[in-house]
């Protein structure tokens, strides 16, 4: 117990050093996200005085902890070790690695699709929306900042559905026949969860329900390949 809390205070020494860091660098972070989405169309604006310095603070601690996931994840991987939970968690250290990989690829690619692809869309959208309506564009930089970094981090655990599928179906602990069986009706449920976690529009819904049906057929044919069959007897 002494050297978990030992372990979790090294961990919070490191974030806040990286937060440190990164500090300065966060106002120009801020600025290029506004340039990339917003294209010079809208305006920001904060509506109190710390507002900004606070938005930067929270994105400097954001990127200490992204930068703290790799140890974590190592610590984490140590422990299911040490403890022995069973021939449950035996999993050698290049299929670590390896999963790893595979869950940091698709992740950024679901952050590329968000950030570069969605987002721009669902912005210039909601320009056309207003100016149709006469309405000017004002936002406040902490709303716009939050809004796009929530959208974006959805999106890259949206994209780890494959390969939450094949380990769940390789583990045994969600057959594969129980993926084929209930399609449809993850079909009405992604389109369910795309209405939840994004803006009321139609287009954004769209575009987030659309890749994770694609992704759930993806994943249902990787898994004849990747899952062994079970025999008739288990």
């Amino acid at each position: 117990m002494a050297q978990f809390k030992k372990g979790i205070l090294y961990i919070a020494l490191y974030v806040l050093v990286i937060a440190t860091i990164s500090f300065p660098f966060t106002g120009a972070i801020v600025a290029r996200m506004r340039d990339d989405l917003l294209k010079g169309q809208y305006t920001l604006v904060q509506t109190q005085p710390l507002e900004l310095m606070m938005l930067e603070l929270k994105l400097s601690f954001i990127i200490g902890v992204i930068a703290a996931l790799p140890i974590l994840f190592f610590f984490g991987y140590r422990y299911l070790i040490k403890a022995r939970l069973g021939g449950r968690f035996r999993v050698s250290k290049i299929k670590m690695i390896f999963v790893g990989v595979i869950a940091l690829a698709l992740f950024m690619l679901g952050c590329a699709y968000s950030y570069y692809l969605m987002l721009p869309l669902v912005f210039q959208y909601l320009l056309q929306s207003a100016t149709d309506v006469g309405v000017a564009n004002h936002w406040r930089v902490s709303e716009f900042i939050n809004f796009a970094m929530l959208t974006t981090f959805v999106f890259g655990m949206v994209f780890e559905l494959p390969l939450v599928m094949t380990v769940l179906a390789r583990s045994g602990i969600v057959p594969v026949e129980v993926f084929k069986k209930y399609r449809r009706h993850m079909y009405v449920i992604i389109f369910i969860v795309a209405a939840l976690v994004t803006s009321p529009d139609v287009l954004t819904q769209i575009m987030v329900g659309v890749p994770l049906v694609i992704f759930y057929e993806i994943s249902l044919l990787s898994m004849r390949f990747t899952v062994p069959r079970r025999s008739p007897q288990s």
